[in-house]
C-alpha cells in the first residue's frame, strides 16, 4: 500500500525505457526483448546504469537534437513516472499504491496454454477461468527483494515469478522448520484444498513440519491412510 514503492517501480519501469529503447527499440525488436528478459532474473544493464556508467552512450536520446546526459534522462524518467500513475492511479497521490499497478494471480496450466490453442478451445478455458483461476492479488517488492516477486522490467507491472514454497529453518528451535505453499496441495479446483494456501501465503503464516514423532499428530492430526499391496 505504499505510494513511495509506486513512484520507485514506476520510476524503474520509465527510466528502462528512457535509456534503451531509443538504441534498443521498439519494443518488439530481440535486442530490447533481451534486456527485458536478463533484467527479470539478475543484475541487470539498467541497475548498472542507474548505480554509475555516467559516461554511457546510452544516457543520449537519438530521437532529439540536442545531447542528453544522465541527470537529464534520470529527471525525464522521473517525471514520466509521476505522469504514469497519474494516469492509471489518479491524481490524488496519497492514494497511490503499489499493489494497485503490481499484482499476482494463479492462473491454472490450462489457462497458460489458452493462448496457444485454436479460438473455439480458447473460448472454452476462458468462460471457466474464474473456476480455475485466482486473483489478481496486490503484491508487494519486485524481482530484486527478498520476498520476490518479478515482472517484466519495462514492460508491465504484471507478477510473472513468486516463490512456489517458502521454508525457513532455525536450527537453533525444538523444531526448526516451518514454511508454507503458495497456493494448496491439491492441483483439483474441487477440492478445499485447492487454493486454501494462498491467504496464509499473502499473509506469511507459516506452519511448523515437525520432525519428532510426539509432535506429528498436532499439525498433521491422527487419520492416515494406509496402502496395502493386494494379497497381504
Amino acid at each position: 500500500d505504499s505510494a513511495d514503492a509506486a513512484l520507485y517501480g514506476a520510476f524503474l519501469h520509465e527510466s528502462a525505457q528512457q535509456i534503451f529503447l531509443d538504441e534498443l527499440g521498439p519494443e518488439d525488436t530481440p535486442a530490447w526483448r533481451a534486456l527485458v528478459q536478463t533484467a527479470n532474473t539478475s543484475y541487470s544493464a539498467q541497475a548498472d546504469h542507474l548505480l554509475g556508467r555516467e559516461d554511457s552512450p546510452f544516457w543520449n536520446d537519438q530521437r532529439t537534437a540536442q545531447a542528453e546526459d544522465k541527470p537529464a534522462i534520470l529527471a525525464r524518467s522521473l517525471a514520466a513516472a509521476v505522469t504514469l500513475l497519474e494516469s492509471r492511479l489518479g491524481n490524488e497521490r496519497s492514494a497511490w499504491q503499489w499493489g494497485k499497478l503490481h499484482t499476482a494471480s494463479w492462473t491454472s496450466g490450462a489457462t497458460q496454454l489458452a493462448p496457444h490453442m485454436p479460438a473455439s478451445q480458447r473460448s472454452k478455458i476462458n468462460a471457466i477461468g474464474s473456476y480455475l483461476d485466482r486473483g489478481p492479488y496486490a503484491m508487494g517488492g519486485d524481482h530484486s527483494t527478498l520476498n520476490a516477486s518479478a515482472y517484466h522490467l519495462g514492460t508491465d507491472f504484471e507478477t510473472w515469478l513468486i516463490p512456489a514454497m517458502r521454508i525457513i529453518v532455525d536450527f537453533g528451535r525444538d523444531e526448526p522448520m516451518i514454511g508454507l505453499n503458495s497456493s494448496g496441495q491439491s492441483g483439483n479446483p474441487a477440492s478445499p484444498h485447492y487454493a486454501d494456501g494462498i491467504d496464509a501465503w499473502m499473509k506469511a503464516n507459516y506452519l511448523s513440519f515437525p520432525f519428532k514423532t510426539e509432535n506429528l499428530d498436532k499439525v498433521y492430526g491422527n487419520q492416515r491412510l494406509l496402502l496395502t499391496p493386494a494379497g497381504k
